[in-house]
């Protein structure tokens, strides 16, 4: 059954967070999906994953979809497809309900740039209760 955490923290700050949620899943060998908002997006968080932290580099790379021989324990993507098999979910985007509930573990980042934005997360929230998947807060 999946499970899903939503994390609030400054907009500073997200990228770090995006990494210790990678970190500590590449830890415990968990293959992990960043779904990301944009091919921009997809490509910055490629940059950051590279040079955040030296001394702790993580495999990844960024994937398309065509990939027939993916060994990577990080994948990121812009379409719903998980070529990795990953059991964790990052959705630095909003990528359907149905696709994120295939994963064990879902994180999902609270964004408050604007009324919009922050209603659109507080949505998503009430979705994952009303398909029965837990949910958590973490501040």
């Amino acid at each position: 059954m999946s499970a899903c955490e939503f994390h609030d923290t400054e907009f500073a700050l997200h990228d770090r967070r995006l990494f210790e949620i990678v970190e500590q899943a590449y830890r415990k060998l968990e293959k992990v999906l960043i779904f990301a908002r944009s091919v921009e997006r997809a490509e910055a968080i490629d940059r950051f994953l590279w040079v955040l932290k030296q001394e702790a580099f993580i495999p990844h790379k960024v994937l398309a979809g065509q990939e027939d021989d993916c060994e990577v324990p990080v994948g990121i993507v812009t379409a719903e497809i998980n070529p990795l098999g990953a059991s964790v979910l990052i959705a630095d985007g909003h990528c359907s309900l149905e696709f994120a509930a295939g994963f064990d573990s879902i994180h999902e980042f609270v964004d408050r740039s604007s009324p919009d934005r922050q209603e659109a997360c507080r949505s998503r929230f009430r979705a994952y209760r009303a398909r029965k998947i837990p949910v958590e807060y973490s501040k």
